[in-house]
């Protein structure tokens, strides 16, 4: 943990001496002794690190080291900026400035204050014995860690499936192989991967499949002989006796002759390449049977890389019922009486344990003869770290952090300052980061990493690897709710804060006594903190929505600043004065227009990120001047100097860059000073155009100004809005300088008539057309039919606002979109397709009859083998969701709809002439999940069919005001969620006796004034919602009988709300065995996969900021 810190003080407190500041401050010899022992403390940590598990006095040391450093790194840091503030150092004269003179009297006082600390913390390091460079491993550490092949669980739960595909590679997969297979398990400590492997071993049919079986416990050491050793005794059954690497070498190929061998390989960390094909190497020099293959077990994604020939397995959590009966084994045994009571707080317990078996055997032990609830309560409120000194979870996650270099360790513990299960954001700014960020997730520290479409990663850490963070950083790091920030340790030096109560009034008095507080990150808007912040605070990390900004002038060591939601309009001259500040982040600041003048004094400066600032109208006045600058997400061309395409000539921009107003630029020269073609590291280039200036500009002008914008050859991703050209320059034809394209984006570009040959481009996933007034095909280049396919990579397109558009080809008989999965087609009424055989997400939107018949009726009839373009097999048979929108005419759906049975989310609306489905259309959907009817206003029922719709799960129906639901319902077994609104009373008649809904919404009924008593019957409910009723006077009594329900929203029902005020409602009574009731918030059910699809389809749909919007999420 101390070692970066410790790296970074003594290399500023070189600099200081170096410098001869430390003679002016008068402590030259003090700063020498500092430096001393600061290096001969750290040469100790290692030993320091794992000694603190056992010893409370050496963990007890580290923190005092951990705090006296950040105080010394302030003072060294503080002196630098004061020191630049008032002239530069390296002139005699302005050492002697009066203010520099009076900050070294401070600075000097401190740092003697400092260094008798540090004195007594360098004795202390000869009293605990700590060893240089050492990193002990007690015997009995090591003993733990041994593995046999034999199972030693009574019960093995949950891990049948995981058992099945392993085995099922072994027996088959890699039976007819002549190179040896390798298959990885991989997965967090105490997940079970070496209980799976030894499930594997000692299965029957593997243990008749292969010839001879050897299991060797690897861990750290992955020595060969050791190894070696192993293979032979295992086969002999006595110890071989052979010294010589050579001697082994040969006795090992003697064993596995003309055998084939199953060699499990478990708990291996090694991440060295060459020891590995040095050991894969000699197995492969004996003659052996086909099917020879190694089992490995690791933690590391790395290592499962290099050894693997087959993807690694990846061990998941066990699933809670399977956990939960783990649990009760080790907690009340294998015959024990299951008591109620004891058993609603097991089931809390075992949330703790995340899907971890370990956690699971653990806890349950912990309860074993403990019969009493406050006993059981007792260990549901513990801290798992704080469980006993030998806690074997713990022991078996603290083996991933030490396996961390030292370096890499407070990276990831400082991930503590999130909150459990918060889903964070990798900001890919450094590449330093990038390395960091991928060697944790390589270690498995990080889980549910996501990536979307732009290359934006989201990811958590397991709550078990969380409380691991948080035990390492103890006092140091709060992730709190604000009304609990009210004790904070003098050590605490990382603060997250959620206000999840809507108060925002800090105790500003615990913030007083935290001698180095370095990072606050603040979520959950508004709040006015830095106007409360003590003077001169030495965060260096903050993140806020405030618009009173006049406090910053104190936090002069910030390297990371954070504004996202706040009002501001402009930013503060404040800003401009921190002069170490690395990372300006600007996320939907609606107000902010504008920079100070003096914002190029950031002469640190690195990345400017400006995410959603609509009203933004400039850049900062001369932006060259910030040398240092790496990332800059948005330019903004103005007519005036200072603001001109120049600016960016000579700064080496990564990343993003999003160049606005270039309706300012009347010629290629100018543009051509941007440079863009030497800014090599550039990923994403977006192009804008706003409204002309003058009436002068032709489109002429426009496409000479985008042919001196060309960028360099490895672009990934593209974009343009309101180029006014008709046609693209040389650049933007050429494929080979495209190649690496995957994502293009041509939005609202009206004069054009033709576009590049983009269905040749190999990399391209995602295309993006709209608003392009005489575009009549997509591709209007030559193929040859044989060999070619056209869109070869193609998985998203999207293509709005085309009137003229009647092909994606011009020529026919050509295989294309082959890994088409996602299409939405929107006012695009001559359009005509024919071969979509892999979409499975399919949006049409516009009223183009014609255009819905040529897909259903090209694409699910069976009875077809040839599309009109001649190509064979081309179906939807793939289709998962399906959204029609906007067809005012169309009566009914066409019968082909019936045939896709993968179709699992069905979505209608503003059809007003559909009046009910047919029975032939509903029968075939047999995996649907989710139907949504909006605004079809002549929709009359759903009809009995409804009973062939057996798996689904969902049901909407919106503003149909003629809709009543059949009466067969309840035979709906699978439907859990239903959303009714409308102003149709007796839509809800059709509810009644349905026994497996979970989650009801009911909204919009203004004239009702009471509910039906049967809803006290839904005792399956877990989730209610009443909106919109504005003269609903009372709830009925049968409310008392749902005693499931975990969460009551009322929204806009005024006279109810009043009844049910907590405590003092008249209504009160009736509902206060929910844990859950809110009045006037919003209440929302989890979307699923495909909702979240058109969720994310309709983002920025018709607004001003869409395309910026889509750059983000394209």
């Amino acid at each position: 943990m101390a070692d970066v810190l410790l790296g970074t003080v003594i290399q500023n407190l070189g600099s200081f001496v170096q410098q001869e500041l430390s003679t002016f401050l008068g402590v030259g010899e003090l700063t020498q002794k500092l430096c001393g022992n600061l290096t001969a403390i750290r040469a100790v940590l290692k030993d320091a690190e794992e000694k603190q598990i056992t010893s409370h006095a050496v963990k007890d040391w580290l923190q005092k080291l951990t705090d006296v450093a950040h105080i010394l790194d302030d003072i060294l840091d503080e002196y630098s900026i004061r020191s630049k503030a008032h002239g530069d150092d390296d002139k005699w004269i302005t050492r002697f400035h009066p203010k520099k003179i009076l900050a070294r009297r401070g600075i000097g006082k401190r740092m003697k204050e400092v260094a008798k600390k540090i004195d007594v913390i360098a004795e202390d390091r000869i009293k605990f014995g700590l060893h240089v460079g050492v990193m002990e491993h007690l015997p009995e550490d090591m003993e733990w860690r041994q593995t046999t092949s034999i199972i030693t669980k009574s019960k093995v739960y949950g891990r049948d499936k995981d058992k099945e595909q392993i085995v099922e590679y072994l027996l088959r997969d890699a039976s007819n192989r002549e190179d040896i297979s390798v298959y990885s398990i991989v997965g967090l400590g105490g997940y079970g991967k070496t209980t799976l492997a030894q499930l594997v071993y000692n299965d029957e049919n593997v243990s008749t499949h292969f010839d001879l079986k050897i299991w060797v416990c690897v861990s750290d050491d992955f020595s060969m002989k050791k190894i070696l050793h192993s293979i032979i005794e295992s086969e002999t059954g006595r110890n071989p006796n052979l010294m010589s690497l050579e001697s082994m070498q040969k006795k090992v190929q003697e064993v596995l002759q003309s055998k084939r061998y199953l060699l499990v390989l478990d708990d291996v960390w090694n991440e060295d390449h060459v020891k590995w094909e040095k050991f894969k190497f000699l197995l492969q020099c004996g003659i052996t049977r086909k099917g020879s293959s190694i089992l490995v077990t690791t933690r590391l994604e790395i290592v499962a890389s290099i050894m693997g020939t087959h993807p690694a397995h990846h061990l998941v959590g066990l699933h809670d019922e399977d956990i939960w009966s783990l649990f009760k084994l080790h907690a009340i045994g294998p015959n024990g009486e299951e008591r109620a009571e004891l058993a609603a707080i097991g089931k809390e317990i075992v949330r703790k344990c995340v899907g971890s078996p370990l956690a699971a055997k653990v806890l349950g032990s912990l309860s074993r003869f403990k019969s009493e609830e406050h006993q059981w309560l007792s260990v549901k409120e513990s801290k798992l770290w704080n469980l006993s000194e030998d806690n074997p979870i713990m022991s078996a996650l603290r083996l991933s952090y030490f396996n961390l270099k030292l370096s890499l360790r407070p990276c990831f513990t400082f991930c503590a300052v999130f909150p459990k299960d918060f889903e964070m954001r990798k900001l890919t700014t450094e590449h330093v980061g990038n390395e960091v960020w991928d060697e944790l997730c390589q270690r498995s520290f990080f889980q549910e990493v996501k990536s979307d479409v732009v290359g934006n990663i989201t990811f958590k850490m397991h709550d078990l690897v969380h409380d691991l963070a948080q035990s390492i950083m103890g006092e140091e790091c709060v992730a709190s709710e604000v009304l609990s920030l009210t004790d904070l340790s003098i050590r605490t030096h990382h603060i997250s804060c959620f206000d999840t109560k809507g108060k925002f009034d800090y105790n500003m008095t615990s913030f007083e006594k935290v001698e180095s507080l370095r990072t606050f990150l603040e979520f959950k808007p508004p709040c006015k903190i830095l106007d409360l912040f003590p003077s001169i605070t030495p965060l260096r990390a903050l993140r806020t929505s405030s618009f009173q900004l006049s406090g910053l002038k104190n936090i002069i060591h910030l390297r990371y600043l954070e504004l996202y939601e706040s009002k501001i309009t402009t930013l503060p001259e404040s800003v401009c004065r921190l002069q170490k500040l690395q990372t300006l982040k600007l996320e939907r600041c609606d107000s902010l227009s504008s920079f100070p003048k003096k914002f190029t004094q950031l002469e640190d400066l690195r990345h400017l990120i400006i995410k959603d600032c609509q009203s933004l109208v400039s850049s900062p006045f001369r932006i060259r001047e910030l040398t240092c600058l790496k990332t800059l997400t948005i330019f903004i061309v103005g007519s005036e100097i200072g603001f001109g395409l120049a600016e960016l000539q000579n700064l080496q921009l990564g990343g993003k860059l999003h160049i606005r107003g270039l309706q300012n630029v009347s010629n290629e020269g100018d543009a051509k000073e941007a440079n863009l073609i030497g800014k090599k590291d550039l990923n994403h280039l977006y192009l804008s155009w706003g409204d002309y200036p003058s009436s002068q500009v032709t489109s002429v002008d426009a496409e000479r100004v985008l042919e001196a914008l060309e960028p360099h050859s490895g672009l990934k991703r593209f974009g343009m809005k309101d180029y006014g050209g008709i046609h693209f320059p040389p650049w933007m034809r050429n494929t080979s300088f495209l190649k690496s394209l995957v994502c293009i984006i041509l939005y609202d570009c009206k004069n054009c008539k033709q576009l590049s040959p983009l269905g040749k481009l190999p990399c391209l996933t995602t295309l993006f057309l709209s608003g392009m007034r005489n575009l009549k095909y997509i591709e209007d280049d030559l193929y040859e039919p044989a060999s070619e396919k056209a869109f070869a990579s193609l998985k998203k397109l999207t293509l709005r606002n085309l009137p003229n558009l009647e092909r994606v080809l011009e020529v026919e008989g050509v295989e294309m979109l082959p890994q088409l999965s996602f299409l939405s087609i929107e006012c695009v009424p001559k359009l005509a397709l024919s071969s979509l055989p892999s979409v499975e997400f399919l949006f049409v939107t516009g009223g183009n009859e014609e255009l819905l018949k040529s897909i259903f009726n090209n694409n699910c009839n069976e009875d077809a083998t040839l599309s009109p373009q001649g190509t064979a097999g081309n179906n939807i048979y793939n289709l998962k969701l399906l959204y029609i929108s906007d067809f005012a005419k169309l009566k009914e759906l066409p019968d082909e709809l019936g045939t896709l049975s993968t179709l699992e989310v069905l979505h209608i609306q503003c059809c007003d002439e559909i009046e009910s489905f047919s029975e032939h259309l509903l029968q075939g959907l047999s995996s649907l999940r989710t139907l949504c009817i909006h605004s079809c206003h002549e929709f009359k029922s759903l009809s009995e069919v409804t009973r062939h719709l057996t798996c689904l799960e969902g049901l909407e129906i919106i503003d149909c005001p003629q809709c009543v639901f059949p009466n067969n319902m309840n035979s709906l077994t699978s439907l859990h969620r239903l959303k009714v609104s409308g102003q149709n009373a007796n839509i809800l008649d059709g509810i009644e006796g349905n026994l497996s809904v979970k989650n009801l919404s009911l909204t919009n009924f203004p004239s009702l004034t009471s509910l039906p008593d049967w809803l006290g019957a839904m005792t399956t409910l877990q989730r209610l919602k009443i909106s919109g009723f504005p003269k609903l006077r009372s709830l009925p009594d049968s409310f008392q009988q749902l005693r499931n329900l975990q969460r009551l929203s009322i929204v806009s029902c005024s006279m109810l709300e009043k009844r049910c005020k907590r405590g003092i409602g008249e209504d009160w009574d009736k509902i206060a065995h929910i844990p859950e009731v809110e009045l006037e918030s919003k209440f929302d059910a989890k979307p699923t996969f495909c909702e979240n699809i058109i969720s994310t389809w309709k983002v920025g749909k018709h607004t001003s900021s869409e395309f910026d919007q889509m750059i983000d999420i394209l």
